[in-house]
């Protein structure tokens, strides 16, 4: 396979700088700043960037902050809505995390503010029902007094007023950045403007708001008060982004779907049937760089799983309709036959009417989208356009489709599906939150280990297909996550002669991709004694380091020749010093001791394994399965690594001591009896 394309951006991440504007809004973006520098913010601002949900106004936002940074820099906080809920609680974490942020950026000139900020959240705080403008606000007599009452109690208007006073000697405004309010529920969009209300008029603070007008209106509509007006009376300035060219759009597409195309070979590609179906079904589907990323993320495993069988052009327009118009996928998926049925005009077919109301249902249910649907029948399942336009299709177009390998021959179709979904794709949907968790800490670990150990290898495979889009600071947890959990994952016997599949296989080539997205030198050095460092087992230690190193056939010198051998080195002297604190994690025992007797040649002296579970796991390591083709099948045999097991234990004498006291712990099992066969002197024949 060849390489990737490196330094992308991670998937739907924002882009940082200037450096990395594809649409060339950073210009537009600097003349929005400069023009907020230029407004009053002495009785306060909120400032609005509005676009569609993927439209990029993060980015947007992120160009913004050069120009707010530049010359005289401005102080820029980010709040934060999403871990917080209700109105009580925003009000009372918001004044506490910007007081916060105020005392982290420069203690000596925000102090007085942060603690001025501090005390009035304290008196503001409990309030879950605070008056407002429009339809948000408790209009009871008996409201109004209880809150003036417990106004004059908590005197909270002169801690306002000192806050107030705090923020007006200051020489600059304060930016606060409040991002992504279009994701939030219905119920926070309404908390999180009430608090805006609430705060917007302090000075020198200005409230930059990022959201989708639309999503929010929506969220904010009352009877009797349009969200819209309701909206006006808060956002003072408001920048819309413009909807991106299609030309530039394309563009993407191309540069994403050329990169998915490049890490895969021998793939079939009809460079004929590929601009219909890209203008006609695709580009139709697409409406924002977010849409672009996610068409490029899930057309790669299945390019990649079904590239070199199926035509990649039907794979890519099947998987935009996947990505954006799943109910149509659905029903595309329930009705195979209908869609690839060949008939010849003189023959009606008893079950023509119901199949042509399976049609008619899919073109009504693509709504806005029905050309899509209409173009995906003629160029993608054209058997099926005897019911759009009673245009027909032989038995020798099926033969065509079968030699091209088009979707349109029911086979083909059938492996689509069956290959991709439902495993194939649960599959991916478990590789996609797996990415998801990789920004948290200990997130990856933790979201494999709530799967069931039967999911591991397709759902750790399914990460290859993010190759060249991990953020290069989850790479160092996420690599350590996975080489600790190479024993987890369950050994199947193999599917044929061919399959050779393994766990440290599966983990290693993810972790291969991963390490590589970290640019050659010092930085990925280091990256690889984090991840060294963080690895508990022996067999695992070992396998990263031959996964980085110069051994012939394993290594891939991802690091310095001079730090592999100072790692090998170091994890000698390790194995050496004391037997594994794991053992029940310990997967390649055998494997480990037999590099130690290796590096120590007629020094080496056999080990004597004390743990029960050391002796399982180092048995264990030994077994493979031989695989045979036969007239009656598939022949599988399992056999052990009895040389090295005797150059690890010195003696079939110490291997005979060994099974006895696993025997004695297990019982009578399966990898007891096979011990025992090799000490009754059966060996395999070849």
């Amino acid at each position: 396979m060849s390489k990737r394309k490196q330094n992308k951006p991670p998937i739907d991440v924002p882009i940082k700088s200037t450096k990395q504007d594809v649409l060339g809004r950073a210009e537009v973006a600097h003349d929005f700043a400069k023009s907020i520098r230029r407004l009053d913010a002495s009785e306060g601002l909120v400032i609005g960037v509005l676009g569609d949900w993927g439209s990029g106004k993060s980015s947007f936002v992120n160009l913004m902050r050069e120009e707010f940074q530049r010359e005289t820099a401005l102080t820029i906080v980010d709040f934060n809505p999403w871990m917080f809920s209700g109105t009580q609680q925003l009000i009372d974490v918001f004044f506490k995390e910007v007081s916060s942020e105020l005392r982290l950026k420069d203690k000596s000139k925000f102090g007085g503010i942060a603690d001025s900020m501090l005390e009035y959240s304290d008196a503001v705080s409990p309030v879950a029902m605070i008056p407002m403008v429009g339809a948000y606000f408790d209009r009871s007599i008996r409201a109004l007094k209880t809150m003036r009452k417990w106004w004059k109690e908590r005197s909270a208007a002169p801690l306002r007023n000192k806050v107030t006073s705090a923020l007006l000697g200051l020489e600059q405004p304060v930016v606060v950045v409040i991002d992504d309010i279009d994701r939030l529920s219905t119920s926070e969009i309404r908390d999180i403007f009430k608090l805006v209300r609430l705060a917007a008029s302090f000075p020198n603070i200005i409230y930059v708001l990022s959201f989708d007008r639309k999503r929010v209106e929506a969220a904010l509509d009352e009877d009797k008060v349009p969200g819209r007006q309701y909206l006006e009376k808060i956002i003072q300035l408001s920048f819309d982004l413009p909807t991106m060219p299609n030309e530039m759009m394309r563009s993407e597409v191309f540069k994403k779907l050329d990169i998915v195309l490049e890490g895969a070979t021998n793939i079939r590609f009809s460079q004929a049937e590929w601009p219909h179906i890209y203008f006609e079904v695709i580009e139709p589907l697409i409406t924002n760089l977010r849409d672009v990323t996610r068409l490029a993320i899930s057309a790669q495993l299945a390019v990649e799983t079904l590239g070199t069988e199926v035509e990649t052009a039907d794979v890519l327009a099947l998987e935009s309709i996947r990505v954006f118009r799943p109910e149509l996928f659905e029903q595309i998926q329930d009705m195979r036959s209908t869609l690839t049925g060949v008939s010849e005009p003189s023959f009606r077919d008893p079950d023509d009417e119901q199949r042509k109301a399976e049609v008619n249902k899919l073109v009504e249910l693509a709504g806005k989208d029905i050309e899509v649907v209409k173009n995906l029948i003629q160029y993608v399942f054209p058997a099926a356009r005897r019911y759009t336009g009673n245009v027909h299709y032989g038995y020798d177009s099926l033969s065509s489709w079968k030699r091209d390998h088009r979707v349109a021959h029911i086979d083909y179709l059938n492996m689509y599906f069956d290959r991709v979904a439902p495993k194939g794709l649960l599959a991916f949907r478990r590789s996609e939150k797996a990415i998801g968790f990789m920004n948290e800490p200990d997130g990856l670990g933790k979201y494999l280990d709530s799967l069931q150990p039967a999911e591991l290898e397709t759902t750790i495979s399914g990460l290859e297909a993010y190759e060249g889009e991990y953020a290069i600071e989850t790479i160092v947890p996420a690599c350590t996550a996975l080489m600790n959990r190479v024993h987890v994952i369950p050994d199947r016997p193999p599917q044929n002669i061919f399959d050779v599949v393994r766990p440290d296989m599966v983990i290693g080539r993810v972790v291969l991709r991963m390490l590589r997205t970290i640019p050659e030198g010092e930085a990925r050095e280091d990256a690889a004694r984090q991840i060294l460092e963080g690895v508990i087992s022996y067999s695992s230690q070992q396998d990263f380091i031959q996964l980085v190193g110069y051994n012939e056939g394993s290594g891939h010198k991802l690091v310095s020749k001079e730090l592999w051998e100072s790692l090998e080195g170091e994890f000698i002297a390790k194995v050496l010093a004391g037997q594994s604190k794991v053992p029940k994690q310990e997967w390649g025992l055998t494997s480990v001791y037999l590099t130690l007797a290796n590096k120590q040649g007629d020094d080496f002296k056999p080990i004597s394994i004390r743990s029960v579970d050391a002796i399982r796991s180092l048995f264990n390591s030994a077994v493979s399965t031989a695989t045979s083709e036969t007239t009656q099948g598939v022949r599988q045999e399992k056999r052990l690594w009895w040389d090295g097991l005797v150059k690890v234990l010195g003696t079939e004498e110490g291997i005979k001591k060994a099974a006895e006291k696993l025997r004695n712990t297990d019982g009578e099992t399966e990898l007891v009896q096979l011990v025992a066969k090799y000490l009754d002197g059966w060996r395999p024949k070849r």
